[in-house]
Formats: structure tokens, C-alpha cells, sequence
């Protein structure tokens, strides 16, 4: 479970929303003259929190393909019969693609941060306010 899951069990917050909370955090992120994120510039509390949340996202995304994909498996016959527009499995499987596509990312991210903090130990969890929208 992520700190992010166990803050908000202790407290009573809102409930988690960790793609939307990632989304927000990346504009915090610096990047080098190659447009790459850097990451030794970065503070470790934020960095600890974007891999948290990108993680937690992952997760989620996953799951969430993985039911998709059993919908999908059990409509097979309303397909077939034309109930389900094709349109429909079409976008289906564009958002499919494009989900699969931001876990990839959101993995290659968290394993980024994770390298960068692996000697960050804080006496105390400080958290990290995202950009507004």
C-alpha cells in the first residue's frame, strides 16, 4: 500500500486520486536543456510522491484493462449479433491502447524517481502540493 493510501486511511482525506495527483505534479518536475527530467535536481519528498502516485495509477490502470478485457470477452456474442456497434469496440480499444501506453510510461517514471531515492530516508513524510489546473 502507498503512503498516499495509508494518509488517507488515517485521516479521513478525501479519497485518493493518483492519476490526477501525478498529472499535477509533473509541471514541479524540472528538465535539462534536452528536455529530459532531472531528476538529481528534483526534491526527493516530490520525487517519493510522483513514484508513489505513478505506481498506484499503474495499478489501477491494469486492473481496470484487465475487467475490460473480461466485458469484452463476454459481449463477444452481442457483437457478433450486432447489439455492440463496432464504433463502440473501436474506441474500446483505443482506450485500451492509450491506457496501456500511459502504464508503460507511468512505470518507466516511478522506476526513475525510485532510483533517485533510494538513500532518501526523512525523519518525518513531508507532502508536496501539486500545480493547479
Amino acid at each position: 500500500m502507498t503512503e498516499t493510501m495509508k494518509r488517507v486511511r488515517r485521516t479521513g482525506d478525501e479519497v485518493p486520486r493518483p492519476m490526477r495527483d501525478l498529472i499535477l505534479q509533473l509541471p514541479l518536475l524540472n528538465v535539462t536543456p534536452t528536455l529530459e527530467i532531472d531528476y538529481p535536481a528534483a526534491d526527493a519528498a516530490l520525487l517519493v510522491q510522483v513514484a508513489d502516485n505513478a505506481e498506484t495509477a499503474m495499478r489501477v490502470v491494469q486492473l481496470g484493462l484487465s475487467a475490460v478485457g473480461q466485458l469484452l470477452v463476454r459481449a463477444a456474442p452481442e457483437v457478433e449479433a450486432g447489439e455492440i456497434s463496432g464504433d463502440a469496440i473501436e474506441a474500446l480499444g483505443w482506450l485500451m491502447s492509450e491506457l496501456g501506453d500511459f502504464s508503460a510510461t507511468a512505470f518507466a517514471l516511478a522506476s526513475a524517481c525510485r532510483r533517485f531515492t533510494t538513500d532518501y530516508a526523512p525523519y518525518q513524510s513531508k507532502s508536496v502540493s501539486g500545480a493547479r489546473p
